[in-house]
């Protein structure tokens, strides 16, 4: 008490030894407590985390497709798209005359979440809006971590070869099918830490042509 009073009386007196041990101990026991009291807070958190219910997958069989019956389901390759103008039949409608003549009542209907494992493994969650728009993703678990000092960057080199070209479809094929799908601004990859995830934003009715391509750019990629 005594050195505090004096060290506050005469600033450049430096503390004694004993006293300036003595605040070191007092702050490395706060700072250890503190350690233990948000490890506990983890440790908590974690095991009110772990109870929750874990979905149940349910199994899906494979099912062998003809490889040209699927090519054949893929739009037709053209350059460009140039089609005969067709005539507005609603040109001289007005914003007070409904162009439903039989309007259908809507049917609301709640989301429903689904899982699905296939036989090699590969995890599926769908949950269907009743959209008419669809968006798929695939996760691929390859991220930045799992590399070596022998591959540094491959995930980031993985993510620019995606939608590019594979056992079946060329680059510019590939190109050219998400565009007349409508997804070719939509398509992405991004390589994270923890995984790598292939997107599309796409009209529900061509999710069965989306998702081999999307499965090619993995699997078997060129």
């Amino acid at each position: 008490f005594g050195s505090s009073l004096l060290r506050a009386a005469s600033p450049c007196l430096p503390l004694p030894l004993s006293v300036r041990r003595q605040a070191l101990f007092g702050t490395m026991m706060r700072a250890q407590c503190t350690a233990s009291r948000l490890h506990s807070i983890a440790f908590s958190s974690a095991r009110s985390a772990s109870t929750l219910p874990v979905p149940t997958f349910a199994p899906v069989k494979f099912q062998k497709e003809d490889v040209e019956k699927v090519m054949q389901e893929l739009p037709a390759f053209n350059f460009y798209e140039m089609r005969e103008p067709v005539p507005n039949p609603y040109k001289d409608s007005t914003l007070d005359r409904s162009i439903l003549l039989d309007a259908p009542a809507p049917v609301i209907t709640a989301p429903k979440t689904e899982f699905s494992v296939l036989e090699n493994g590969l995890k599926v969650v769908s949950i269907d809006k009743a959209g008419l728009t669809a968006r798929l993703g695939l996760h691929v678990s390859a991220g930045s971590r799992f590399e070596t000092s022998a591959n540094f960057g491959v995930s980031d080199m993985v993510a620019m070869m995606a939608y590019t070209s594979t056992a079946h479809l060329s680059n510019l094929r590939t190109v050219k099918t998400l565009e007349q799908l409508g997804a070719n601004s939509t398509a992405s990859c991004k390589a994270g830490r923890e995984e790598i995830v292939y997107s599309v934003d796409i009209a529900r009715e061509f999710v069965p042509l989306v998702v081999p391509l999307m499965v090619g750019n993995v699997l078997f990629p060129r």
